[in-house]
């Protein structure tokens, strides 16, 4: 009890000295410690991995060709930063690497077989960024290069087209750095390289094809000079509850053959309609290890593709998909580095079409109907402020066949394959945590 009175005794003593004294003493002048800069300038090279999707269409007087196709993309880049503020960037990139779609089948009801494939993509872009941390979120465009083999078989004759074609592209994308030097990123590019040469067989068959595509790459850079500082990357604590706001393009890629033979026709043809989708999301993460986390998500969404196919040599038999919402559950496992997740994703789908068909001059009938299968995708998600989040995500959505439909007599009847492809972005708020 003594010590304790003496001890407060002084606190009160040294707390009532005069200012005088104070003034006296030394004064010892500390600085705000300076805030962290993240510094993107410098050279880059890098490695990326993907999906590639070519939507293509063959269109002239007689009819249409649709058709998607989707492989594997995967390469190198080459690039160079200049940070020239503190929340701005730009820059310019180069890649070029293996761009391996293909896809070869039979026209529906006719003596033709059509084949499209890519061997590699290159592109040479400008980007420019917005910096909040160690993430750069950016848009680019510029110029692209695509090499295209085009051909056709029928009983008369054959002919292909090999070229290298010149086009545009835009997209957008979302990096983070890893540590070290090291980035990762999420990026998304639609490349327009305009019509390929007609080719024939020779006699009766001659088309020009479309060439567009969409690429979703995830890939690391390696950022030489602008390193990041020597302190740690900014620690962040993804559990909680969160909503928010998704959207994006959507790809049908839909193929439509004869159901229960009634039409008596082989092949297939194909209906490739884009649109876009929008709707709300909501999930719960949980962060089980410094590094990992797990989490289950929902969304749902109106889907607006909206597109009408006139078939090739068969005018005037058309088929219409038309997609009205979409929902999937999925969970995901992420690895955090802190302010960024790199995340695989994975569930159920389901998709309300409304489709029709009208073979051979019949009268359509709309046919609506609920189609549920499978998701996977990933993508990569970034810290912004005060709980709020953005992502930039792929999605590949298979729900399988329909039900078929009939024209007004139910005499021909035809069935489609359903698979889309969604690329697309989030903004969401988590609570807690």
């Amino acid at each position: 009890m003594k010590r304790t009175l003496l001890g407060t005794v002084a606190l009160f003593a040294l707390a009532a000295l005069p200012a005088s004294a104070a003034d006296m003493a030394p004064k010892m002048v500390t600085k705000a410690p300076a805030a962290v800069v993240w510094d993107w300038t410098g050279w880059y090279v890098g490695a990326y991995a993907g999906i590639g999707v070519n939507r293509s269409r063959v269109s002239n007087s007689t009819g249409d060709i649709d058709f998607v196709n989707h492989g594997f993309a995967g390469g190198g880049t080459v690039g160079y930063n200049w940070q020239f503020a503190k929340h701005w960037v730009v820059g310019i990139e180069g890649d070029i690497g293996y761009f391996g779609l293909g896809r070869s089948f039979a026209d529906f009801n006719e003596d033709l077989t059509v084949n499209q494939q890519t061997s590699w993509l290159a592109t040479l872009r400008g980007r420019f960024g917005y910096t909040s941390s160690p993430n750069l979120s950016y848009i680019t465009g510029g110029a692209a290069w695509v090499h295209t083999k085009d051909s056709l078989v029928s009983s008369t004759g054959a002919g292909s087209n090999s070229e290298t074609k010149t086009g545009w592209t835009i997209g957008t994308g979302t990096e983070t750095m890893l540590g070290g030097g090291w980035t990762a990123k999420a990026e998304t590019l639609y490349v327009d390289a305009g019509q390929g040469s007609p080719i024939s067989d020779g006699l009766f068959f001659t088309y020009q094809a479309d060439h567009k595509y969409y690429t979703q790459r995830f890939g690391v850079n390696y950022l030489f000079g602008g390193k990041p500082p020597a302190s740690a990357l900014p620690q962040y604590n993804w559990s909680g509850f969160y909503v928010g706001l998704v959207g994006g393009t959507a790809i049908a890629q839909a193929r439509v053959s004869d159901f229960a033979g009634t039409t008596s026709s082989a092949g297939e043809f194909g209906n490739n309609g884009t649109g876009y989708h929008a709707g709300g999301i909501v999930g719960w993460n949980w962060q089980f290890a410094p590094t990992w986390v797990a989490g289950v998500e929902g969304d749902f969404s109106w889907m607006g593709i909206d597109h009408t196919i006139n078939q090739y040599n068969d005018t005037p038999s058309v088929y219409t998909l038309k997609t009205n919402w979409m929902a999937t559950a999925r969970g995901r496992l992420a690895y955090s580095t802190g302010p960024a997740l790199l995340y695989i994703t994975g569930g159920g789908a389901w998709v309300n079409v409304t489709e029709s068909a009208g073979i051979f001059s019949t009268t359509p009938v709309p046919t609506k109907s609920t189609l549920s299968g499978y998701t996977v995708g990933g993508g990569i998600e970034t810290t912004l402020a005060g709980g709020w989040a953005s992502r930039t995500e792929y999605l590949f959505v298979d729900v399988g066949n329909g039900p078929g439909v009939c024209d007004s007599a139910a005499t021909y009847c035809v069935q489609a394959y359903h698979q889309f492809h969604l690329f697309r972005g989030t903004l969401t708020y988590k609570f807690g945590g």
